[in-house]
């Protein structure tokens, strides 16, 4: 009986935290869409990594998404969208070099070097975002708080890319997931390792201290 019963709860908490990620993309969806797709990206994945950060940290699920969902995302809007840009031009400017590199200059050290730094960026962008969220810092000081986290959480780094690769194969063989909830499946393991490796990296600092 007390199996049945255990089987039972984790079932409805299964099934509920569902329906909560269909929410979440239903609401990323509408505010991608009306901000105009480059504009509400950032925002709106923003929001959803707060949500994430909010569960993780026992505050509870708002009894009002919908409204909640608009008062973070509008909050976020100016600042993510600020660092979203940042970080997508220098994407695109390292991946232009590299195809310069690799088309014209044809120097094996230059296009590694180049492929490092472009490695390097994208990881960043896994961390951007979440340090936005848990911080109040000047614009370029978040991009310096995601590179020491970058360098300094290695294990939670790799986490985070196997999450996102396993995410990809649970939903290529289950693609009913996707309809209920792809944004934030892609989402969660980054906002828990990310949110890992802050708590450590504050751990570590009060150590110090």
């Amino acid at each position: 009986m007390k199996q049945s019963n255990g089987l039972y709860h984790v079932s409805y908490q299964v099934g509920e935290w569902l329906l909560h990620c269909l929410k979440l993309q239903f609401l990323w969806f509408y505010w991608f869409l009306r901000y105009g797709i480059f504009l509400g990206i950032f925002p709106a994945t923003a929001t959803i990594i707060q949500a994430f950060f909010d569960s993780f940290q026992k505050k509870g699920r708002p009894a009002a998404l919908k409204s909640w969902f608009r008062t973070v995302v509008k909050k976020n809007f100016r600042r993510a969208n600020q660092l979203g840009a940042m970080q997508v031009g220098l994407l695109l400017f390292l991946w232009l070099e590299l195809r310069i590199s690799s088309t014209f200059i044809q120097n094996s050290l230059i296009h590694f070097f180049l492929l490092l730094l472009f490695i390097s960026a994208l990881l960043i962008s896994l961390y951007l975002l979440p340090v936005y969220l848990r911080y109040d810092l000047p614009l370029l000081h978040y991009f310096k708080q995601a590179v020491i986290l970058m360098v300094i959480s290695v294990p939670q780094t790799i986490a985070m890319i196997l999450g996102i690769l396993v995410t990809t194969i649970i939903l290529t063989f289950l693609p009913i997931l996707l309809v209920i909830g792809f944004v934030p499946f892609f989402l969660f393991p980054n906002s828990w390792f990310s949110f890992q490796a802050i708590q450590r990296s504050e751990s570590l600092l009060i150590k110090e201290t």
